[in-house]
């Protein structure tokens, strides 16, 4: 057996590193061997942290074969898992125009525009891909998750039992199976789908992020915020955002009117609306935190999501309790401070387990100033009790604080500062 052919034996057993050693040990003969280039190209593409190195190496087979529409095809999917939806739709149109009938270039199509969120468009072209060649797996689990986030759960649940009729040990099959599951609410079956993802693929990422989502919908509490995801993820950005504007423009409107009608009406109206703004971004860090209490389930939890349980679920527990202690013992620094930190879970659900380092250093930030003003008011009001007024340095500070943490819920809709761009 040639090592080229060794190199392409172990590819297709998902021995990926070796055969990547292997495609190197060949361009170190053949520089100028644009196949072996694209092969290492879809190797480093299914490897974590290697996706802008798999861009370097498919850009070298086009600049030695730039007619090769499978090429450009396999550039539109890098492009795609860098989320770089446009420039993966040109990459993928070039691939169509010089092969218009190639089933895979079809669903390279299909994917930029999942890449942007255009689901409809992502639909239509999956089923071209599929068209041209009912087999292609890839344009079938495409057309899978496009119904799903189209909310047209009917078409979804035959497209997924295709899917497993077709191949049951598709890995991305269960996948699909699992969230179309959590759509339904049946988090048990999704949890079953997700394990079996996993058994099949250890490695994916998919699956392990279905299980844990899984994980959270025991709670009622998060089977709800996954309903509102749901309804969200049907939109792309820029509805998305007209949506949260007009919600908010909406709660104005209806605040301003109950306050003319009865000022005790309107604040509780406003009390639910803050209720009602925490719990959309402290429901993962919620979840999280409840499965930490399960022995078993917190195994799948990475470091980042322990973190934003415990910062979460602790936060809102200690402060529910230092509120309810300085209420009942007539100590307002104890209210204070519990006032803080539960403030401080907001930006705090947005710090750990965030994959943009740069919302990490926001949100940071201020989790960080919010804690360091919870400790500060703490000491200094509790130097001053029984004192009747607030000192201005803890009116103006808390203040701030309170500010910052109303504002996280606003930069969280910010997309470059929740979502960190593989590498």
């Amino acid at each position: 057996m040639s090592e080229l052919a060794h190199g392409l034996l172990l590819q297709d057993q998902g021995r990926l590193e070796e055969a990547e050693a292997i495609f190197r040990s060949v361009l170190t003969r053949e520089p100028e061997n644009d196949f072996v280039y694209c092969r290492l190209a879809l190797c480093q593409l299914s490897q974590q942290g290697k996706k802008r190195i798999a861009l370097d190496s498919i850009d070298t087979a086009i600049r030695l074969r730039a007619d090769d529409g499978f090429y450009h095809s396999v550039r539109a999917l890098v492009l795609s898992e860098l989320r770089k939806g446009k420039d993966a739709l040109a990459s993928a149109d070039r691939a169509v125009a010089l092969d218009p009938e190639s089933s895979f270039g079809l669903a390279a199509k299909a994917t930029a525009y999942c890449a942007m969120d255009r689901w409809a468009e992502a639909e239509e072209w999956s089923r071209k891909a599929l068209a041209a060649d009912s087999d292609n797996a890839m344009a079938a689990n495409l057309l899978t998750h496009s119904l799903r986030m189209l909310g047209r759960k009917g078409e979804n649940a035959i497209a997924v039992e295709q899917l497993l009729a077709a191949d049951p040990e598709d890995s991305f099959a269960h996948v699909n199976a699992g969230w179309s599951a959590l759509q339904h609410g049946e988090h048990q079956k999704a949890e079953t789908h997700f394990r079996e993802a996993l058994r099949l693929d250890p490695d994916s990422e998919m699956a392990r992020d279905g299980l844990i989502e899984s994980f959270r919908a025991r709670s009622l509490f998060y089977r709800v915020y996954l309903s509102y995801c749901f309804f969200m993820q049907r939109f792309t950005g820029g509805k998305q955002w007209g949506i949260v504007i007009g919600i908010y423009i909406g709660y104005l409107v209806i605040r301003q009117v109950l306050e003319q009608v009865n000022p005790v009406i309107a604040a509780v109206f406003v009390f639910l609306w803050l209720a009602l703004v925490m719990w959309v971004w402290l429901a993962p860090g919620v979840g999280n935190f409840l499965i930490l209490l399960d022995r078993s389930a917190r195994l799948a939890l990475k470091p980042g999501e322990r973190w934003q349980g415990v910062a979460v679920g602790l936060g809102l527990l200690l402060g529910a309790i230092g509120t309810g202690l300085g209420f009942a013992l007539d100590f307002p620094p104890a209210m204070l401070a519990g006032f803080g930190l539960v403030a401080s879970t907001v930006p705090a659900s947005m710090t750990f387990g965030n994959n943009s380092a740069k919302g990490r250093l926001v949100f940071g930030s201020i989790t960080g100033f919010v804690y360091l003003v919870t400790i500060g008011v703490f000491i200094s009001e509790s130097l001053r009790h029984p004192a009747v007024e607030l000192l201005a340095t803890t009116q103006t500070f808390g203040g701030i604080a309170i500010l910052a943490a109303i504002l996280c819920t606003w930069l969280g809709n910010v997309r470059s500062l929740r979502q960190g761009i593989e590498t």
